[in-house]
């Protein structure tokens, strides 16, 4: 009887022990996660997804004017009805709607990083779990606009909210490390579609074009003698500051040394507005890359270095200013 107690009694020691070191790998799995730093990524990654989304925006905006200028083109030239003109408008139709399903997307991570951010301050489980089921649905949309496979996502409900423990502190650090998880294997699902090789292609190949056919848009309004040169004129004597004439402005004609020479000007203005959209796009997959970066870092415990995520914020943000100063410029020029 005495032997069975004892061996009853180191059973139960065991058992205790057992318990305790599970415990305890439990909470050394979590102890390691810093809830500042997890405010603070979910503050920089909300900023990237606004203004990723922002030069989406003008992006757009820049798709549709050369959609413009094939109609002007095309309408000059009387082949609107044409199958070369149909084609095209299908790819700018195309292109649009890859701009459209790509901002949802960017518009639901800026949701999610909000809720992530509630969720290092207070028991938001809920509010991250419906965010993720938002931004996973964008993302599937979106692979089924590029035509590619979609990521399969399991279902989110309570997947964070019922996370428990023992220790409330420990409990939302581990609730913080399963939405980083979540959040990061939706992050890099996108990142692939985006980084698709057919998407670059098409970005690529609308910088080309958008180039080419708002470069003959402008020749030929300027050879029509649409265009005022005034404002052109007025920029180069700014650093003087000298305004032309009137009278100079109005005697400078198409397909003169000086027109041709102020229209090489207008060339160049747009090819750097091309060139800067194929910037943002290689931007917007950095930034990605980095949120991606800053999550492993966050979930593994280690410190965060969200200057170079910020950089690229900064960088877009750029883009997206000289875009505007650049049409600024042009529609001076109109």
């Amino acid at each position: 009887m005495n032997a069975n107690k004892q061996i009853a009694s180191i059973e139960c020691t065991i058992t205790i022990v057992m318990s305790l070191l599970l415990i305890a790998g439990l909470l050394s799995a979590c102890s390691g996660i810093n809830i500042q730093a997890a405010r603070n990524l979910s503050a920089t990654g909300k900023n990237v997804a606004l203004q990723v989304r922002q030069n989406i925006f003008v992006s757009d905006d820049e798709y549709t004017r050369a959609r413009d200028g094939e109609a002007l083109v095309h309408g000059f030239s009387g082949t609107t009805n044409s199958d070369l003109y149909a084609k095209i408008l299908k790819d700018y139709d195309v292109i649009h709607q890859e701009l459209a399903k790509r901002t949802i997307v960017f518009e639901s991570l800026a949701d999610v990083y909000d809720a992530f951010g509630e969720l290092a301050g207070l028991d938001a489980g809920a509010q991250t779990e419906q965010a993720l089921t938002n931004l996973g649905g964008a993302i599937e949309e979106y692979a089924k606009q590029i035509m590619q496979p979609s990521p399969i996502y399991k279902d989110t409900t309570a997947i964070i909210s019922k996370v428990g423990g023992i220790v409330a502190a420990e409990i939302q650090k581990a609730k913080i490390k399963e939405a980083s998880i979540q959040i990061r294997g939706r992050v890099e699902d996108f990142q692939k579609l985006l980084g698709n090789k057919l998407v670059r292609e098409q970005m690529t190949g609308f910088r080309q074009s958008l180039t080419t056919v708002k470069k003959a848009a402008f020749t030929l309004m300027w050879n029509q003698g649409v265009y005022d040169p005034k404002p052109l004129l007025d920029d180069f004597g700014t650093d003087a500051g000298l305004v032309a004439k009137k009278e100079a402005a109005a005697g400078i004609k198409p397909n003169t040394p000086l027109g041709n020479a102020l229209l090489e000007v207008l060339k160049k203005r747009l090819a750097i507005k091309a060139d800067l959209i194929e910037k943002s796009y290689d931007a917007s997959l950095k930034a990605l890359g980095s949120l991606i970066s800053e999550h492993r870092k966050l979930e593994q415990g280690e410190p965060l270095d969200l200057n170079r995520v910020q950089a690229i914020s900064a960088e877009l943000r750029s883009i997206a200013g000289m875009l505007t100063k650049v049409k600024a410029d042009l529609s001076k020029n109109q």
